[in-house]
């Protein structure tokens, strides 16, 4: 065998172990990022944020967090969530092509989420438009008429880098978790507003720096006895 034959069989060899290498998956590519989940078999997109040892889905299964691991088996790797154990191969620096092991029509495309702004234009406080230009006689009384019959109007959300404050007739906070693509805020906020709701998730679907757009999932303990959803909110920061 010829020497530049042996030379471009060498380079192929070391071109193809690289690339080998460049597709392996491992844990880095997945901590501290978001993705949307897509699939044939289901309708709506879901969403799960990846952690250094947790996950969490952002949908009407959402459980808190749960430890996830990424594990490898002869050049092949695997997502494990729980006892799910999920075949993944990069298809691109943003897209993953995901297999359900031992599922029928298991086969899922994973796209990283980047953010589309900062979380510096979610702090600030923010009112509901249909409160905007409007007195409270305007709407029904509160389920339980404060002291003196005095509250602040319009109801107010204010939100930093720690919690969320809701202000009406009195103030009601909650601790929050903004997800790495900036997108979800996770809180257990009681609502003033309506007696026997505590918000849960808040879906930022559009956000500048002075509209807010949010989708809410709330728990209604008296009216429903459950979890509600309320799209499409639009709320207006306050200047």
């Amino acid at each position: 065998m010829n020497k530049p034959l042996i030379f471009l069989i060498l380079i192929l060899i070391i071109f193809s172990c690289n690339k080998k290498k460049e597709n392996r998956i491992d844990k880095s590519y997945f901590q501290n990022k978001t993705f949307s989940i897509h699939s044939k078999s289901e309708q709506d997109t879901l969403f799960i944020e990846f952690q250094d040892s947790t996950y969490q889905r952002f949908d009407d299964l959402w459980q808190g967090k749960t430890p996830w691991r990424i594990s490898s088996y002869e050049n092949l790797d695997f997502l494990v969530l729980e006892s799910n154990v999920i075949g993944i191969k990069k298809l691109s620096e943003d897209k993953l092509k995901c297999t359900y092991i031992g599922l029928n029509n298991n086969n899922f495309d994973m796209t990283v989420r980047n953010p589309d702004w900062s979380k510096d234009q979610i702090y600030g406080t923010w009112i509901e438009e249909k409160y905007i230009g409007t007195d409270s006689t305007d709407f029904p009384p509160p389920p339980i008429e404060p002291e003196n019959n005095n509250w602040n109007w319009p109801p107010s959300y204010t939100i930093d880098q720690r919690k969320i404050q809701i202000d009406f007739y009195n103030q009601n906070d909650s601790e929050i978790e903004i997800n790495n693509s900036n997108e979800f805020i996770k809180m257990e906020l009681n609502n003033i507003i309506g007696l026997g709701i505590r918000e849960n998730i808040w879906r930022i679907k559009y956000l500048t720096d002075s509209i807010m757009i949010v989708d809410k999932k709330i728990d209604d303990f008296i009216k429903t006895n459950g979890e509600k959803n309320y799209n499409n909110i639009k709320l207006i920061k306050k200047r």
